[in-house]
């Protein structure tokens, strides 16, 4: 225990309390309180500090995952990533920009750096990610360059070509994989987002 101003108001206190009971106790009029503001500064001097160490450690750990969370709209952000999951068809093709945070979140979310402290919070990230990850892993094997190559599309330059436009069954499907991986995955983000801010708002 380090001598504080904070501990040597106590260690006072604790020798102020024992003279008022020592007083009375040999003057032959023993009183209840001394004894009493005895036993409570005694126990505040060893309880003090895994006290402080709690509270402090709590406020360490909350903002910890304030800014976390900060970090983690940033690097998956509503706009245009979420918004392209929302809204977007993927039997059309869509701007590759768009699409990039979504591959940046997978590849750097899964180490201890980016952890929430907060169990719950990890525990939703985890499973945000895991349905990242797997959205991911279709839309990069569904999806090829088309145009000039800043689209991405289900449906090739060389397909349109070949088929005159008409899509094939292939391509519808790719689309409707995604377009079905897309409605799951939106509401999950849109959870995580509104428990993160009910949490760290507490």
């Amino acid at each position: 225990m380090k001598i504080s101003l904070e501990n040597a108001i106590l260690i006072f206190a604790l020798i102020l309390s024992e003279a008022w009971f020592l007083n009375g106790y040999f003057s032959g009029n023993p009183e209840y309180e001394p004894a009493i503001a005895f036993l409570v500064a005694f126990g505040a001097i060893f309880a003090k500090d895994p006290l402080k160490e709690k509270f402090i450690g709590s406020s360490e750990t909350k903002q910890h995952d304030i800014n976390l969370f900060a970090e983690f709209q940033k690097a998956l952000p509503s706009e245009p990533t979420i918004r392209l999951f929302k809204e977007h068809d993927f039997g059309n093709s869509f701007h590759q920009d768009a699409i990039t945070p979504l591959y940046g979140f997978i590849s750097t979310w899964d180490t201890v750096e980016k952890e929430f402290l907060d169990k719950k919070l990890e525990k939703k990230k985890k499973e945000l990610f895991a349905e990242a990850n797997k959205l991911a892993y279709e839309v990069s094997g569904r999806t090829v360059p088309v145009g000039m190559g800043q689209n991405l599309s289900v449906f090739s330059d060389n397909q349109r070509q070949e088929n005159r436009g008409r899509r094939p069954d292939s391509v519808l499907e790719d689309a409707k994989i995604l377009n079905e991986m897309s409605s799951q995955f939106v509401p999950k983000y849109e959870e995580f987002i509104r428990l993160c801010r009910s949490k760290l708002a507490e």
